[in-house]
C-alpha cells in the first residue's frame, strides 16, 4: 500500500513537473518586453525563421523596411534549421515613449523608445512544398507597449566602432494564410560612428518565432499526464 502510494505522488509530480515546464512556453509568447537576441535559438514548438540584410528608413514617423522609400527587405536564411529563400518585410507605427535623441544609455540593453504597431510579411520561394506569404499579421502590441526599441551597446573600437538596436516585439497572423498564430520577433540592426537618429539603419540578422498549431498537441499531452495521474492515485486507494 505504502508503495502504491508513493508510485502515485511520483506520477503527480512529474506531471507538475510538466505542466511547469510548459507555461514559459506560453508566457513568453505573449511577452512584448523581451529583449532576447536576434538568434537562431527557439523553444520547442515554435518555427524558427532566421533572416540577415536589408535596410530600413525611416524615424519618430516610423521605420520601413519593405523595398519602399530607399529601403531593402531583409532575405530569410532558414525556417527550423532548414535553407530557405523568400524575404521579410516590416512597418512600424510612429515613435511615442522616448526620442532618439542620443539613442543610447549607460547600462545596456534598455528600451529607448517604442513604436507603434505595425505589420510583419514573410514570403517563402518553397517551404514544405509551400510557396507564397507565409505569415502575414500585426508586429507589436496594439494596445500598450507596441513595439519595442531597445539599444544593446557598441561593438568595436575607433573608426570600427557600432551602435547596436533591437526592434523586438510580439506578432499575431495568418500562417500559410489560413491558421491563426502567434509569437515574437527580434531584429538586429546596427548604426555605424554616432548612435541612431533616423534615416537609413542597416539590419544584421533577425529570428522571428511563431508558435505553430503543434503545441496544442503539447498541451493535450499535458492534460493525458494529468489524468493519468490521478488514475493512478485513484488505483492506488481503491487498492489500499
Amino acid at each position: 500500500m505504502k508503495l502504491q502510494s508513493r508510485n502515485a505522488k511520483r506520477v503527480a509530480f512529474a506531471v507538475l513537473l510538466c505542466l511547469l515546464l510548459l507555461l514559459p512556453v506560453a508566457t513568453w509568447a505573449h511577452s512584448s518586453n523581451a529583449m532576447a537576441a536576434a538568434s537562431g535559438t527557439c523553444f520547442p514548438g515554435f518555427e524558427c525563421i532566421d533572416n540577415a540584410g536589408g535596410t530600413a528608413i525611416g524615424g519618430t514617423t516610423g521605420l520601413v523596411m519593405d523595398g519602399s522609400l530607399g529601403s531593402s527587405v531583409s532575405n530569410l536564411v532558414t525556417i527550423g534549421g532548414q535553407s530557405v529563400s523568400g524575404t521579410l518585410s516590416i512597418n512600424t507605427g510612429v515613435l511615442f515613449g522616448g526620442s532618439f535623441g542620443t539613442g543610447i544609455c549607460a547600462l545596456p540593453p534598455c528600451t529607448v523608445g517604442n513604436f507603434g504597431a505595425g505589420t510583419l510579411s514573410i514570403s517563402v520561394t518553397s517551404f514544405n512544398g509551400f510557396s507564397g506569404v507565409l505569415f502575414q499579421g500585426t508586429f507589436g502590441d496594439p494596445s500598450a507597449n507596441g513595439i519595442a526599441w531597445v539599444y544593446t551597446g557598441t561593438i568595436g573600437t575607433g573608426s570600427h566602432k557600432v551602435y547596436q538596436y533591437e526592434l523586438v516585439g510580439p506578432v499575431s497572423g495568418t500562417w500559410e494564410g489560413n491558421v491563426t498564430v502567434t509569437g515574437q520577433t527580434a531584429q538586429l540592426f546596427f548604426s555605424t560612428k554616432t548612435p541612431y537618429k533616423g534615416g537609413l539603419i542597416n539590419l544584421t540578422s533577425g529570428t522571428t518565432s511563431i508558435l505553430t498549431p503543434e503545441p496544442a498537441s503539447i498541451g493535450l499531452l499535458g492534460t493525458g499526464l494529468l489524468v493519468l495521474g490521478f488514475l493512478v492515485r485513484r488505483k492506488a486507494k481503491h487498492n489500499a
